[in-house]
């Protein structure tokens, strides 16, 4: 049992070709941030908070949703109170007046930038930088490596911050207690040693790098992914629905009327299609995790 559970190091669509992973996300960002639609956005943000909460971990689930849930707050609330637009006048806030279709389109956008959110975090469990360089590191070698080390280098920070601001408070310098300039003094302290830090990190990569003879012959590559029969069909399930996913977008079954006044979703039998095949789209993480944890589960 040791030995299997040892063994399950990723699961669900980790286990894909890259490739697969990194179309997979392409495609259902994509319809995120195309569709303001009440039906599409709640669609991809419910499959969003589905997958993240099995991919990414009840930790990180619960971090960006404290992050995702005060975004959506304020830009629900901010859109009525900046753009009074619309035909129905609800009432009247400082002179000016808040109308029930800024209110929902409030809302709706606010859905779409929380599902947009909560993508990007399954973006970033499943494409690892391995993966992404894996892609484009033969095609745009220098970019794909900038923007991986970019990457990763964000969290690093944060784990570094806490570091020095624990060490700071150890020695009676905790820049969230005291006078304000204490605070200000101890903030100030802690970004020194910070930017000290990294720069210190970017010259020993550097060092390592030239010592390791980066840039000076062509990179030879090794990779341990392979496209296999599974990544085929996954791959031609995923080119499909982002078809159908264009093909609402062109057809104006992804869009909705907000102003001046709000004009129902639509309900044809075209557009429940739609509904199902970006529902289809969205649930595929999900689904293939439930899989793999059934596997595992059966395996104990």
């Amino acid at each position: 049992m040791t030995e299997k559970k040892a063994l399950k190091t990723e699961s669900g669509l980790s286990l894909y070709h890259p490739l697969v992973s990194f179309g997979y996300f392409v495609a259902v960002i994509a319809g995120t941030l195309l569709f303001i639609h009440p039906y599409f956005v709640l669609i991809s943000l419910g499959c969003a908070l589905l997958s993240a909460a099995m991919i990414n971990g009840k930790k990180m689930f619960l971090a960006s949703l404290g992050f995702g849930i005060p975004m959506f707050i304020f830009i629900a609330l901010a859109n009525p109170l900046f753009n009074h637009r619309g035909a129905t006048i609800l009432f009247y806030l400082f002179d000016n007046p808040v109308t029930k279709e800024a209110i929902i389109y409030g809302i709706v956008s606010a859905g779409m930038m929380f599902a947009a959110v909560i993508w990007f975090t399954c973006y970033n469990t499943v494409v690892t930088s391995d993966k992404f360089i894996y892609i484009f590191g033969r095609v745009l070698p220098s970019v794909a490596l900038i923007i991986s080390m970019t990457l990763s280098l964000i969290p690093r920070l944060m784990a570094q911050i806490k570091v020095i601001a624990d060490t700071q408070r150890s020695i009676g310098l905790d820049w969230k207690s005291g006078s304000l300039m204490h605070r200000i003094r101890a903030g100030a302290r802690i970004l020194s040693i910070l930017v000290s830090w990294a720069l210190e990190d970017a010259v020993i990569t550097a060092d390592s790098m030239r010592a390791r003879g980066y840039g000076q012959h062509k990179r030879s590559t090794f990779s341990i992914f392979r496209f296999g029969k599974r990544d085929g069909i996954m791959l031609s399930i995923i080119v499909l629905l982002f078809a159908a996913e264009v093909a609402a977008y062109i057809t104006g079954a992804g869009t909705m009327e907000f102003y001046p006044a709000i004009v129902a979703p639509k309900t044809e039998f075209i557009d429940i299609l739609f509904y199902i095949a970006y529902a289809a789209l969205g649930i595929i993480p999900a689904a293939i995790q439930m899989k793999e944890e059934l596997k595992w589960k059966q395996l104990k």
